[in-house]
């Protein structure tokens, strides 16, 4: 069943802001940024995002939903900053991503593009999930930054960690990843012949009435700016009334991502026009007080007991 489009641009919007309301965790990009290239250098990904809502009682069937998905990282310049009570190199990087229908082109309509710019210590970025005394390397910390919503004004953004999940890609952070091959592979990406390691990771959140479970495969590739070459991602969520036991889990929806580099250039330059200082900010209408509810649903405060992560 298709969508009209202006229904379609709504729930794509609500898709990669609010889905899984209420579970998710705290920013990362440890999905995307594993090392840092050459300043200048940029790499765009390209995929795929299906998604089928399950209506087992609905006369029409099942509702499939399709979007092409453009991702684009890059290192737009270098400049010291203050750090941890020190003066360090640090690098911008802005990464832009584009969701939307075929149509013509690419058209991600008022909300399907997002663009965030940030200045990050370049010795965060270490490229493994765990440091050197063991803690989970869960988030990218930044200096400052600046992000631009759809067809929303540009906004600082507060506080010090770069949230890429689920406002930039649906791959989340994973608390251990398994590496599937010791002596690497070659993906078969667009982009070229590279050489990759892969590595699987689930995660399951779950609430009184849902659950969440999310499994992704990447490929990690020192031939590949930033080092990530291609990833697959699979999101199913479950549903139950609150008194229900566990065993009255029901499949909701499932949604399938893939995406793999298409190209690398050398002559990145930014996209995002930073507002000059003293200017006020305007209102951010996709950072309310509030979550953000998948399309349809009521808005409510994020829940604050109840979660687990298995």
């Amino acid at each position: 069943m298709r969508l009209p489009r202006l229904f379609a641009f709504l729930f794509v919007g609500c898709l990669f802001a609010g889905f899984g309301a209420g579970m998710i965790s705290q920013g990362q990009a440890q999905g995307l940024i594993w090392s840092l290239p050459a300043d200048g250098t940029q790499v765009r990904f390209e995929g795929t995002v299906r998604q089928v809502i399950y209506r087992p009682q609905n006369l029409n069937g099942d509702l499939e939903l399709e979007w092409i998905r453009h991702l684009t990282i890059k290192s737009v310049g270098r400049e010291s900053a203050e750090y941890d009570g020190r003066e360090v190199s640090c690098r911008w990087i802005e990464i832009k991503a584009t969701t939307g229908t075929s149509a013509g082109g690419l058209v991600p309509g008022p909300v399907g593009e997002r663009i965030y710019k940030v200045l990050i210590p370049e010795e965060s970025v270490i490229g493994v999930t765990h440091d050197d005394k063991n803690i989970p390397v869960s988030f990218l910390p930044i200096v400052k930054g600046y992000k631009k919503i759809g067809e929303a004004p540009t906004m600082e953004i507060q506080g010090n960690l770069l949230q890429v999940y689920p406002l930039l890609t649906m791959l989340p952070h994973y608390r251990t990843l398994e590496q599937a091959n010791a002596l690497g592979e070659d993906p078969g990406i667009r982009l070229g012949p590279v050489t990759a390691k892969q590595l699987r990771g689930q995660k399951v959140m779950e609430s009184r009435s849902s659950r969440s479970t999310s499994e992704s495969q990447l490929w990690l590739s020192d031939d590949v700016p930033f080092g990530i070459a291609k990833w697959t991602i699979r999101q199913s969520r479950e549903k139950k009334g609150n008194s229900e036991t566990r065993d009255n889990f029901s499949i909701y929806s499932a949604t399938n991502v893939e995406m793999e580099a298409h190209e690398v250039t050398n002559d990145a330059q930014s996209e995002l026009v930073i507002p000059m200082a003293g200017q006020p900010q305007p209102f951010d209408p996709n950072n309310p007080p509030t979550t953000t509810p998948p399309f349809g649903q009521p808005t409510t405060n994020p829940p604050t007991s109840g979660l687990t992560t298995p």
